[in-house]
């Protein structure tokens, strides 16, 4: 039997990441699991911050700024979604290497994360967390897309 007691989701605030969510209250509430919700917090980089997206300016309190941001929107995201008690991390690194480190440290029984579904080119040139994530996790994963199933949330 499938026993589940600790869910980790990885959310990017994306509308794939969203439905990440909706799986997770749904096998929360299946199972009686926690979950445990992780945005990972990047950092500013050289190539991030170049003109046209980037400001090329690092303000120094960046990582706070980006925590800060993540908490409120979570606070948002996480009532809609069906998991109010969620316990939120907000880890500051690689998201892959993040995702797979929480995971082991909370003896998280699943992830679950919602994939972009980008193309091979893409996919070459800008590596897939989510590929990543399901090479190197200590459990299984479940990747998820926007628009593969429609919720109906009583």
């Amino acid at each position: 039997m499938i026993s589940l007691k600790k869910i980790l989701v990885a959310d990017d605030f994306s509308e794939h990441s969203e439905v990440a969510l909706h799986y997770a209250a749904e096998f929360a509430k299946a199972f009686q699991a926690d979950v445990i919700v992780c945005h990972v917090v990047e950092g500013a980089t050289i190539l991030s911050q170049m003109p046209p997206g980037g400001e090329a300016y690092f303000p120094p309190n960046l990582t706070e700024v980006q925590e800060q941001t993540a908490r409120g929107q979570f606070a948002e995201r996480l009532p809609q979604a069906g998991l109010p008690d969620a316990v939120v991390e907000i880890p500051v690194g690689k998201p892959f290497v993040e995702i797979v480190r929480l995971a082991k440290e909370r003896n998280a029984d699943l992830i679950i994360l919602g994939t972009h579904g980008r193309g091979a080119i893409a996919h070459v040139l800008l590596g897939s967390v989510a590929e990543k994530v399901v090479r190197k996790a200590p459990c299984p994963v479940l990747t998820v897309r926007q628009g593969e199933h429609e919720f109906v949330m009583p």
